[in-house]
């Protein structure tokens, strides 16, 4: 009776197992938990936005597009600039009247062409604004999603270290009864090849492990020990009613970028527009001619007859209607990758919710009543290496489950521009912070 309970009980967790997802993002094997706050943020490690600050200080993405600003600005600074500088003329002749002048000639902005110019600089420094927003934001998320590959690869690593554990125990429970005579040659070789397996299997996941550290590593830019990284939550709100509106995407640097590329266009035809259009040139001069004073007057107005600049003013009108047919390509799959990335979040919750609602337990009952099956002698080698590769395979779709959760946690918050703030590091809450300080 006691094996047959054993063995349906691991059947249910087999069918429980599939279903897990993440509301609460819980508890994995040697992971601790941590508790939820009420208003649904999450409890983060301080340690953990600290981390991402230092990623973006050794990344050279970042520190590019950083460069970058600097120089939008300085584009600015000089648009702001008058478009035209006064000419300063000097004229001396000797003849029999000796003549000498001085002019100074003016160019006139008359159709405001560095209004426009002002204009496709502020929209241009917006964009790469946003491009740094962006840059942050992915560095962010790539140095996050290698955590947790990290974080899951060293519970793997844990596991199979209990799996080794465990099956050199078994083997030597095996051959002590077999010295007693309680059991049969072939049990105990059937143990050597489990334990043999076991040691296949931790070695296969310190590989992973170490790949995934240095993986770590290099989206980092950090050198630490393995006990020097960061914990990640594990405990992860759901989304509420208000963070799941569809509009919450459109916040998205990407989105931001490509829309003042598109007005930033929009200028260009302005300004293209604008190279059609007269700019006078006014001039005054003053000199001597032997005795007499001379001066003048001079207006020069350019005739748009070899070319009407019309030709480049279509040109820019197309480029403008190519941005935005850019930008609502990129808005469409901004909407759907969203709804996507939400989807999946909250189908991981409710199956990580499943998990730690009925599976952890029936899971830990298992091994409890399959290690004292197997003490007092009621269970073979094995249905006992069924049972507990059953049971251990469990933790270890539980602890990629986790992983799964994460990832689609930090996926969404990625989808709905929400990377910083969730850490905090977001100017907003940067400012809040120092103000409750206060």
């Amino acid at each position: 009776m006691l094996f047959t309970r054993i063995f349906y009980m691991g059947v249910c967790i087999c069918w429980l197992l599939p279903m897990a997802t993440v509301a609460d993002v819980g508890i994995s094997p040697g992971v601790s938990r941590t508790t939820s706050t009420t208003t649904g943020a999450d409890k983060i490690d301080p340690a953990l936005p600290a981390f991402i600050k230092q990623v973006w200080a050794e990344s050279p993405a970042v520190q590019g597009a950083q460069a970058a600003i600097e120089a939008a600005q300085a584009r600015r600074d000089g648009a702001d600039r008058p478009l035209h500088n006064p000419s300063l003329g000097l004229d001396a002749e000797r003849t029999n009247i000796n003549t000498s002048t001085i002019g100074l000639t003016q160019t006139l902005d008359w159709s405001d062409k560095q209004g426009a110019l002002v204009n496709i600089a502020k929209q241009e420094q917006q964009t790469i604004q946003a491009a740094f927003q962006e840059v942050r934001r992915s560095t962010a998320l790539e140095a996050l999603n290698a955590l947790v590959d990290f974080s899951t690869a060293r519970e793997m690593q844990k596991l199979a270290k209990h799996r080794m554990q465990l099956m050199q125990t078994l083997v030597d429970t095996a051959t002590q009864r077999q010295a007693a005579g309680d059991m049969q040659a072939l049990d105990v070789i059937l143990a050597q090849v489990a334990y043999s397996e076991a040691l296949m299997t931790l070695a296969e996941a310190e590989s992973t492990l170490s790949e995934a550290e240095a993986a770590l590593q290099a989206v980092s830019g950090l050198m630490q020990s393995p006990s020097q990284w960061p914990s990640l939550p594990s405990a992860l709100a759901l989304p509420s009613a208000q963070q799941t509106e569809s509009t919450t995407f459109e916040t998205l640097p990407k989105l931001v970028m490509l829309r003042s590329r598109m007005d930033a266009a929009r200028a260009r035809v302005s300004l293209a527009q604008k190279a059609g259009r007269i700019d006078p040139t006014l001039g005054i001069r003053a000199g001597r001619e032997d005795s007499e004073t001379l001066l003048g007057l001079s207006l020069e107005i350019p005739l748009f007859v070899r070319n009407s600049f019309k030709a480049e003013a279509r040109a820019a009108s197309h480029e403008a209607v190519a941005e935005e047919q850019v930008y609502r390509d990129a808005w469409r799959r901004a909407r759907a990758y969203f709804a996507g990335a939400l989807a999946r979040y909250q189908n991981t919750s409710r199956a990580w919710s499943v998990w730690l609602a009925a599976g952890q337990h029936a899971q830990r009952e298992q091994m409890s009543l399959l290690d004292q099956l197997w003490q007092v002698g009621e269970l073979s080698v094995t249905d006992y290496l069924i049972q507990a590769k059953q049971n251990i395979d469990t933790q270890e779709a539980a602890t990629r489950l986790l992983g799964e959760a994460r990832q689609a946690h930090f996926a969404w918050l990625a989808a709905s521009n929400q990377v910083e703030h969730w850490l905090g590091l977001a100017q907003r809450d940067i400012e809040t912070n120092s103000g409750e300080s206060k």
